[in-house]
């Protein structure tokens, strides 16, 4: 207690000299005393104003800011190089193909969210079921006006089959798709019924078949037949009615005819029936409300991701 009292009597009296010395001199507010660092801009920065900023109005982050990330997760930064390969990809396999399909940039521009952030890894969880085999987080979209990407740095690595080197990831487009277009294009679809709602005939073609939290134990993998035989293009379309619509959107774009066409054939007659149903209702959504056709936004997709081989995502030359 002498100790405390002894501090107490020293913190008061430091108080009464500041406030002493606050009264005497007059605070010049003219500026802060919080000042911004300024970073030069580098040729990746000059190159995402000319071709993010400038055509949508979009700022990809890939500098570090811990308060723009989940605190639930050890995250790193993404690489330097590995942020030239998302920046340049994300343009040309996603904002490219909505230009082509709709005339212009004006699309994305209005309705894409207006951040972009970029995390080295993925966000490892520990669920229940099959998904505490090692699942991890890939990214996540906040109120329609952000889309965090994790997993960059993947950007980098090499494919392995067996043991032995195949391809770069940046080559393969069922890599490209797992660990980043599905969920690019899972997050975008969820913008648009946010702002303009689909019916609730939508929900009743599953009805009360969806799961909620108990998705990720109701199967025994994540290509668990039964998954299509309920319905259900990917295991988490079982979460929600919200999840299978944004699920439906992004799988079917993401997919060839034959992989879209392979899931049909193990849904048996039932879950094929309710599959073509939310599909129809999806596209139908989209050109009724945001005059957009998916079958030709597959189409874009699908051929620039037939021409990975030949575009070079390593310069911004």
């Amino acid at each position: 207690m002498k100790i405390f009292r002894r501090f107490a009597i020293m913190f008061f009296a430091g108080l009464s000299l500041i406030f002493s010395a606050c009264s005497e001199d007059d605070v010049d507010t003219s500026y802060s005393v919080i000042k911004d660092s300024q970073t030069p801009m580098n040729e990746l920065d000059r190159w995402l104003l000319d071709n993010y900023v400038e055509p949508y109005n979009i700022e990809l982050r890939y500098r570090w800011e811990d308060n723009e990330t989940s605190m639930d997760y050890i995250l790193v930064p993404p690489k330097y190089q590995n942020a030239i390969r998302m920046a340049r990809i994300l343009k040309y396999i996603c904002f490219d193909s909505f230009d082509e399909v709709t005339g212009s940039s004006a699309f994305i521009r209005a309705h894409f969210p207006k951040h972009v952030d970029l995390v080295g890894n993925p966000g490892w969880n520990s669920n229940g079921g099959w998904m505490s085999e090692g699942s991890y987080t890939l990214g996540s979209s906040e109120g329609g006006y952000k889309i965090n990407l994790w997993y960059v740095n993947h950007l980098g690595d090499v494919l392995y089959e067996n043991y032995v080197p195949t391809d770069s990831v940046i080559r393969s487009r069922e890599e490209l798709n797992k660990v980043y277009f599905h969920t690019i294009i899972h997050e975008f679809g969820h913008v648009f019924h946010q702002k303009v709602p689909y019916s609730t005939e939508f929900n009743q073609i599953s009805g009360t078949e969806y799961l909620g939290g108990m998705w990720t134990t109701a199967f025994v993998s994540e290509t668990d037949p039964q998954i299509y035989a309920l319905g259900f293009v990917t295991a988490y379309s079982s979460y929600s009615a919200d999840e299978d619509f944004a699920e439906i959107f992004s799988t079917y774009v993401c997919s060839t005819e034959d992989e879209f066409q392979a899931i049909l054939d193990k849904a048996g007659t039932k879950g094929r029936n309710a599959i073509d149903a939310k599909l129809s209702f999806v596209k139908a959504y989209f050109s009724e409300n945001w005059n957009l056709d998916i079958d030709a936004l597959r189409n874009a997709v699908q051929e620039r991701e037939a021409n990975l081989d030949n575009v070079n995502f390593d310069t911004l030359k």
